[in-house]
């Protein structure tokens, strides 16, 4: 079995290049917030990001992310002060490539399966057509009439935060998934952070909650708490946000130099908020005696 732990900078620094089309799981739930930092950390940009529910805020305020592909972007910039900042500081405005929820992930299943687009009804009728060229209709050669397609989205390199892992990549995610599934499995290069690195037979035990297999990984990081502060199924409820403040340069400076350039890595941001915010600040979030999976008994 290969091992393929290592740091989160390495994992980073190897796999995220300038220019990527960067798939980033979480919807709402399990968001790789650590990574998150880290390719913030390393100025990593020119960047596509596709997310549905994620924080891109970070990314999108420090100038990295050119186009977002979405299925919901409720904000502009009268109600967003990273979209400002981004075309100020950096003469960056993000393009936005609007889908629905569903088109969204038929389009990365498309690209999980390999194949050039996945025809769906969903969008018929609807204006969506007109303003993304990569949802259009065709004659059915079945049946008839029109359908639907959506062009399949590849990402260069996928993130996702899951509950727990082997050395090899094998991962296993649950709860709310979103496009976990179709995102990671579609992307060419795979960064899995973790909250624990567990024993190949840990995995075997349950495998149907393995969202990945090892073979299409390309990094593992153990990191506990790298989605906070986002909920984490049977591990952690919701933290603090610490976004407070983020609608002008001093808010948004101070959130950045807490969570990112003040401090090494992700580890040392969770030092400090325990110093901030009580020693117990994690533990109190920490979701006490999880029921997960048992081990299978045979020959009884």
């Amino acid at each position: 079995m290969s091992n393929k732990v290592m740091k989160l900078d390495e994992a980073v620094k190897k796999n995220v290049k300038p220019g990527d089309l960067l798939f980033l799981g979480g919807a709402i739930h399990g968001t790789p917030s650590a990574a998150i930092a880290e390719i913030v950390r390393q100025r990593i940009n020119h960047l596509t990001v596709v997310a549905i529910l994620s924080n891109t805020m970070p990314l999108i305020g420090e100038g990295l992310v050119d186009r977002l592909l979405t299925a919901y972007a409720m904000t502009d910039e009268r109600r967003s002060y990273a979209l400002r900042r981004a075309r100020e500081k950096f003469k960056v405005t993000v393009e936005f490539k609007e889908y629905s929820h569903f088109d969204l992930a038929a389009a990365l299943t498309a690209g999980h399966m390999g194949i050039p687009f996945m025809p769906t009804r969903s969008h018929l009728g609807s204006d969506m057509m007109k303003y993304n060229e990569d949802i259009q209709s065709i004659d059915c050669p079945f049946i008839g009439g029109k359908i639907g397609i959506v062009r399949a989205i590849v990402p260069d390199v996928g993130v996702i935060h899951v509950q727990r892992c082997d050395a090899e990549g094998n991962a296993q995610k649950w709860g709310t998934m979103g496009v976990d599934f179709e995102g990671i499995n579609a992307s060419k290069r795979v960064i899995i952070t973790t909250e624990k690195i567990v024993d190949r037979e840990v995995i075997q035990r349950d495998s149907n909650r393995t969202i990945i297999p090892g073979f299409r990984v390309s990094a593992v990081v153990e990191q506990p708490f790298g989605a906070y502060p986002s909920y984490l199924a049977g591990c952690y409820n919701e933290g603090l946000r610490g976004s407070g403040g983020m609608e002008d340069e001093t808010g948004w400076n101070n959130y950045v130099n807490s969570t990112i350039y003040g401090v090494k890595d992700w580890s040392e941001y969770l030092e400090n908020l325990k110093r901030l915010h009580g020693a117990d600040i994690l533990e109190k979030i920490r979701i006490k005696n999880p029921k997960l999976s048992e081990p299978i008994i045979t020959g009884m």
